[in-house]
């Protein structure tokens, strides 16, 4: 296993850990040296190039809204890591409020381009103090790694998963919320799968058999982008600390 320090653009210094396959989600901690979280956030979605107008209205629900109530409520977040998208926007955030715990991207190593590893496909983003850099080719590689870790954090704290937009891969991890029994929050208008889901949800026809399953889980939570940052604070609040009421 190895451990890098990497300078950022922003002269933000991250740790970055590199992992055997053998190690554990609970020795990758160790070795970034995470505290146990008050609560967990996970952020999951899409990273391709946004129509402007989107753009802006997923700009100010992510930064202003739970990038806001994570540095206020010192949550610990876990991201896909690349300074694209979503991750992008949820950035911006965090430069805007602070960062008040960790902030742990999960990426394919071969795939993402930092000091030192020029040759990838994505930035990582500059506000995140960890990284988990994993072993594949394609992404989506780090859904296994990332949903351990989600889970060693989350033992016990409460945690909540954020859905904007995404493909094939939020799918993946939509199901990998389902299985650890997590409620997911979800930006209805922030477009592809995410909103194909929230379609399905409210009675719209699926022609995709593993979407409509997703569909049915009771523990979907939307929340239209038009509601703005407040709205998703306090759904995100309420949601995370009911949890911790239920489970002193």
């Amino acid at each position: 296993m190895q451990i890098q320090t990497i300078h950022l653009p922003n002269d933000n210094i991250a740790t970055a850990v590199l992992p055997d396959r053998a190690a554990s989600p609970q020795e990758l901690l160790d070795r970034l040296r995470i505290e146990p979280p008050r609560g967990v956030v996970i952020l999951n979605g899409g990273t391709a190039q946004l129509a402007p107008p989107l753009e802006t209205r997923l700009r100010l629900i992510l930064a202003d809204g739970m990038a806001r109530v994570v540095a206020e409520e010192h949550l610990t977040v876990v991201t896909g890591g690349t300074d694209a998208g979503i991750f992008h926007l949820f950035g911006q955030g965090l430069a805007r409020w602070g960062r008040t715990a960790p902030c742990i991207g999960v990426a394919v190593d071969a795939l993402t381009i930092r000091p030192g590893h020029p040759q990838g496909e994505a930035l990582l983003e500059p506000h995140h103090s960890h990284f988990v850099l994993v072993e594949g080719r394609q992404w989506g590689d780090e859904t296994k790694t990332m949903y351990a870790l989600a889970a060693a954090l989350a033992h016990d704290c409460p945690s909540l998963a954020v859905f904007a937009g995404g493909g094939e891969i939020a799918l993946d991890e939509m199901q990998a919320n389902i299985a650890q029994g997590r409620t997911m929050l979800l930006l209805a208008g922030s477009g592809r799968n995410t909103d194909a889901v929230l379609a399905a949800a409210a009675g719209r026809p699926a022609a995709d058999a593993r979407l409509a399953g997703i569909a049915r889980y009771p523990g979907i939570v939307p929340v239209p982008i038009e509601a703005g940052p407040a709205e998703l604070r306090s759904v995100l609040g309420r949601l995370l600390f009911s949890q911790a009421s239920e489970n002193p």
